[in-house]
């Protein structure tokens, strides 16, 4: 990869031989000894500051003149004129002063050192998963950048000489791992030469020394083999007093009892899996995933470098998100990314975190990452820019937290779930449903086993419809019906009719549903949270806005405000609505339990959130919530108004009518709320 390919500047610095720079083609390397060594120091740390002390140090040893720090001053500004041109645009600097010492930004593409490091990691990750063809290949490509010894002719200080000499090692490992991915290959034969050299070169390397047993072995030459152990043996007695290793001992006995594993035939290809990815971070797959048909295909189709997944907690976005991811694997060779945008105390990660999270799954070390987030993001555009990626990117604050972690790739794809209403540009957007009728039915099925439902047919459709399609309070509920064998689903479609009941029952440590609903609710700014509560309070139906203002005290265009930032934030849903009628809403049932755990545990005063303030207090924003402050705004989504609502929208499922089939009275829900609860449209609208 050249700089020019990446869309930089064209800064191309060689290290793996003579120190060499290019600017644009033009050479502009240095002359001045002094200065092309505190260049080797600068870009064995790029992109990190490198103090003034340490560059003395490294030029001068314990010896520095009385103006050393001038001095310093004097090969920086060398350095400056030589990278001129060098920085994005013709504009800003690639050898910055910072406090106390100085900066050289690198990206990938301009350093060889880099490249090769770069296709040593790919190796070996290629020869791990048994394709010794695709390493053999990197390998070769990676040695053939080195021209010689690395900064040749350079004389190195304690510091530069350390690391010249580690650089030096990483070649020699490079090297084997490239025998060995031969030798897997059965390429036996046509190594014996190259490893007779070697064992020359480094006499008492017993790497070397190994392959050549194993190759002049199988290819038949089985006395060169044991002239190699011999010749290293008595190297090692003579010049260091020692016996070869345990493992080098145990190869000759196996060359002469001829028990060494036969060869593989000769430049046979394995089973093909270079198609799998270098790098895949994404979580495990949820193993009872169904349905999703359309969206699936709809993310999959191509046409858009970001897909946008909306919709409320639990619905399953994360899932869906990640059975995609899988099943477009193969066009994405370059690595599978995920971060999760939140961290395990719910607060929204900076883009800095997760950018280094990022970089450290494409295998940049944190030594050469940025310490700005401008940088970062610049660094990691650079490193996708000619890859085949996928990013998930789960759980989205809002646009801003994103917008500096897309890839920018023309084959890189980003899929960014989310609970709140994104606005990125050219995204394709999927706002996701509950679950229907049919898939509903065979996930609770899955959870349960079939023997549980055999014959109870009716009373299932009570339970899903009294569960509304959405997946995880299917999933809690159905993991509580399999725990308690004596129920049966007449039992639990009568108990469902009970919030009281159900709520209680979900307070179980084993149940995610209202860690998950405390999240939500808790991301609220305190107002919405207080209308959250006090729209749940006044019953579980659905209802339109003249209710809204009716049960909040507002005028009608603050409270279609209102629906509008709670529908943006998906803790407020479409539901079915009579034709030529007004928009219906409900509150996800998800939430709605969420709401009655906490006011059962004397969290009423939510509502006293929202006394007192009217019309006005909106056009002031909504005020923090916990952990707003230091939560990116979202853009977007902080955008009030009733003008977009249908193309925001997420639809609902499930028929109602469990109070006509089963009673079991005493419980917050009243008949219109419990037959209704699960009225909506089952699937996800989708705007392109």
């Amino acid at each position: 990869m050249t700089a020019t390919a990446t869309g930089l500047s064209e800064l191309r610095i060689k290290v793996l031989g003579p120190l060499e720079i290019h600017v644009g083609g033009e050479p502009r390397t240095l002359t001045a000894p002094m200065a092309r060594r505190a260049l080797a120091v600068l870009l064995l740390d790029a992109n990190h500051l490198v103090s003034v002390q340490a560059l003395v140090e490294e030029l001068w040893d314990e010896e520095p003149p009385r103006l050393a720090r001038k001095t310093v001053q004097t090969y920086i500004y060398q350095l400056r004129q030589a990278l001129k041109g060098s920085a994005d645009g013709d504009t800003g600097e690639r050898l910055e002063t910072g406090s106390g010492g100085y900066r050289l930004t690198a990206r990938p593409g301009e350093l060889d050192l880099w490249e090769f490091e770069q296709r040593v990691n790919r190796a070996r990750a290629a020869l791990a998963s048994g394709a010794p063809e695709d390493a053999a290949r990197l390998l070769r490509e990676g040695l053939a950048l080195w021209r010689g010894e690395p900064f040749a002719g350079l004389e190195a200080g304690p510091l530069l000489a350390a690391r010249i000499a580690q650089i030096g090692e990483a070649r020699l490992a490079a090297l084997e791992l490239r025998i060995e991915a031969d030798l897997q290959l059965g390429r036996h034969q046509g190594l014996v030469a190259e490893l007779r050299r070697l064992t020359v070169d480094h006499p008492l390397d017993e790497r070397f020394t190994a392959q050549l047993m194993i190759a002049a072995h199988r290819s038949g030459q089985r006395s060169t083999a044991l002239d190699a152990y011999l010749r290293l043996r008595q190297r090692l007695v003579d010049e260091l007093g020692i016996e070869p290793s345990e493992r080098l001992r145990k190869l000759q006995q196996d060359i002469l009892r001829e028990v060494l594993p036969p060869a593989a035939k000769p430049e046979r290809r394995p089973v093909p899996v270079a198609s799998a990815p270098v790098v895949d971070q994404l979580p495990l797959e949820t193993p009872d995933f169904v349905g999703r048909e359309p969206e699936l295909a709809r993310i999959a189709e191509g046409g858009a470098a970001v897909v946008t997944l909306l919709g409320p907690a639990g619905v399953g976005k994360t899932a869906l998100a990640v059975r995609a991811a899988r099943a477009m694997a193969g066009r994405f060779k370059d690595g599978l990314l995920y971060a999760s945008l939140h961290d395990t105390a719910d607060r929204p990660r900076s883009p800095e975190a997760v950018l280094r999270s990022l970089l450290d799954g494409l295998g940049v070390a944190r030594q050469r990452q940025p310490e700005d987030a401008e940088g970062l993001a610049a660094l990691f555009r650079a490193a996708a820019r000619e890859r085949a990626l996928l990013v998930l990117l789960d759980d989205a604050a809002g646009a801003e937290q994103v917008l500096s972690l897309l890839p920018g790739g023309e084959s890189c794809l980003t899929v960014v779930t989310s609970r709140v209403r994104l606005s990125l540009p050219g995204a394709r957007r999927l706002t996701l449903g509950p679950l229907g009728a049919e898939e509903a039915e065979g996930f609770f099925v899955r959870l349960v086993g079939e023997d549980r439902v055999a014959g109870h047919r009716p009373a299932l459709r009570h339970v899903l419809a009294r569960l509304g399609g959405d997946p995880l309070m299917l999933r809690a509920v159905g993991e509580l019906y399999a725990a308690r064998p004596m129920w049966t689903l007449t039992d639990l479609a009568a108990g469902l009719v009970d919030d009281d009941r159900l709520v209680a029952e979900l307070q179980d440590e084993a149940c995610a549903a209202p860690s998950r609903a405390h999240s939500a609710l808790d991301r609220l700014s305190p107002r919405l949270r207080g209308a959250v509560h006090r729209l749940t309070e006044a019953g579980p139906g659905p209802f339109d806005t003249e209710r809204v203002e009716r049960v909040l005290g507002l005028d009608t265009w603050t409270a279609q405000s209102l629906v509008g930032r709670l529908l943006d934030r998906h803790v407020l849903v479409l539901s079915d609505s009579a034709p030529g009628g007004p928009a219906m809403f409900r509150v996800p049932e998800l939430i709605r339990v969420g709401v009655l755990a906490r006011a059962g545990h004397g969290a009423e005063d939510w509502a006293l959130a929202w006394e007192g303030h009217g019309a006005e207090d909106w056009a002031d924003g909504t005020g923090p919530g916990r952990g707003d402050t230091a939560r990116p705004r979202t853009g977007g989504a902080e955008a009030a108004g009733a003008g977009g609502l249908r193309g925001e929208a997420e639809c609902s499922a499930a028929p109602g009518g469990i109070v006509d089939a089963v009673r079991a009275g005493g419980g917050r829900a009243g008949s219109e709320g419990v037959a209704r609860a699960g009225g909506g449209r089952a699937g996800s609208v989708d705007v392109a």
